[in-house]
């Protein structure tokens, strides 16, 4: 992450401020030898590609955001979005969520750039590789119902979810004499292949050492739907693509916008793992709310590292009804399910 809260924007090698990714895990508590249905999404934020700049100064809360017009033929931002491409493939999706019309102009004036900027960079591009941009004016959307809010960010988290898919695999563990943590040779597996139709099941092989030390094989076997004991061998499925969102700060605003496609995802992933059979998680319950209490944790941990302190607002708490938050807490035995939550800064 570039770090310190002056910072703004993309530098000459395509590198953002406040460049972070983060990973939502979930896998399903089984018995021991069972194979362990796990599954992944990722997403990404990051500050706006352009050359801009604000004078913070604790009298105005709202700066004036100077935009250079130094790189006109947008080559930086060219680079950050190759980047993001070579790390995660296409397509990349980007939701804005900065204000559209102001008295006076500060976030528009942005918005309107970076539109030039994909519109430019896209008319290069291949078709099945352009850039999707998605402009939704989060703070004007929010003077209505805040559940009406989140529903609305719920509709494009699922779009964006349905272009990149999400990834999952069964992991086995298997006794063996010998191996180490490696993808099998024999298998031949594409590293880079992404397709979610491919059809493999992950095996761990186990082996204690004189020391004691344990020591792994991870292989992919073919399947596709096989019993085992108790559980079916799923096709595995790989994402190709990511959502990648901004505001100005990329603080709060993309918390609330992450947290929605987390939501999304996570119905997506219990139904794929066979704990729910609908992928929708209403927004009243209570893994919701605990799924609510990652981000918002994860929120203010990124608000810290990027400013200094907690979110400035929790703006979260204001998209939903507070009489239900953080009242229920998830039962993990309820539902067989535990969730991982990882986020990473980009250097």
């Amino acid at each position: 992450m570039a770090g310190g809260y002056l910072k703004r924007g993309v530098n000459e090698k395509g590198r953002v401020a406040n460049d972070v990714e983060t990973e939502q895990i979930v896998f399903e508590d089984v018995p021991e030898g069972c194979p362990i249905p796990i599954s992944s999404v990722v997403q990404n934020r990051g500050s706006i590609p352009l050359f801009w700049s604000q004078e913070t100064s604790r009298l105005n809360l709202k700066p004036d955001i100077i935009l250079s017009r130094k790189d006109q033929k947008y080559e930086a931002t060219r680079l950050h979005f190759e980047n993001l491409a070579k790390r995660y493939g296409n397509p990349i999706i980007i939701l804005n969520l900065i204000k559209t019309h102001e008295r006076k102009p500060r976030e528009s004036i942005l918005r309107a750039e970076f539109a030039n900027a994909i519109e430019f960079i896209n008319n290069d591009l291949l078709e099945e590789n352009r850039l999707k941009f998605l402009h939704w004016d989060l703070h004007k959307h929010s003077r209505s119902k805040a559940t009406n809010v989140l529903l609305l960010l719920g509709k494009v988290a699922a779009y964006a979810l349905t272009l990149t898919g999400f990834f999952y695999c069964q992991v086995t563990p298997v006794l063996r004499s010998e191996g180490c943590l490696r993808l099998s040779d024999s298998e031949n597996v594409d590293a880079g292949d992404q397709s979610p139709t491919r059809d493999c099941n992950v095996a761990i092989e186990k082996n204690g050492d004189s020391d004691g030390a344990t020591n792994f094989e991870m292989k992919l076997c073919g399947g596709n739907s096989m019993a085992n004991g108790n559980h079916s061998i799923n096709p595995s499925m790989f994402q190709k693509g990511v959502l990648r969102t901004n505001c100005i700060d990329c603080l709060d605003r993309t918390n609330v916008a992450q947290y929605a496609y987390g939501l999304v995802s996570l119905g997506k992933q219990l139904r794929t793992l066979g704990v729910m059979d609908t992928s929708k998680i209403d927004l009243d319950d209570p893994l919701a709310d605990e799924l609510m209490w990652f981000y918002e944790r994860m929120g203010d941990t990124l608000a810290h590292q990027y400013g200094g302190s907690a979110a400035h607002n929790k703006v979260i708490n204001l998209m939903c009804n507070p009489s239900c938050l953080y009242s229920k807490l998830l039962n993990l035995s309820r539902v067989k399910c535990s969730i991982g939550f990882c986020g990473k800064s980009i250097p």
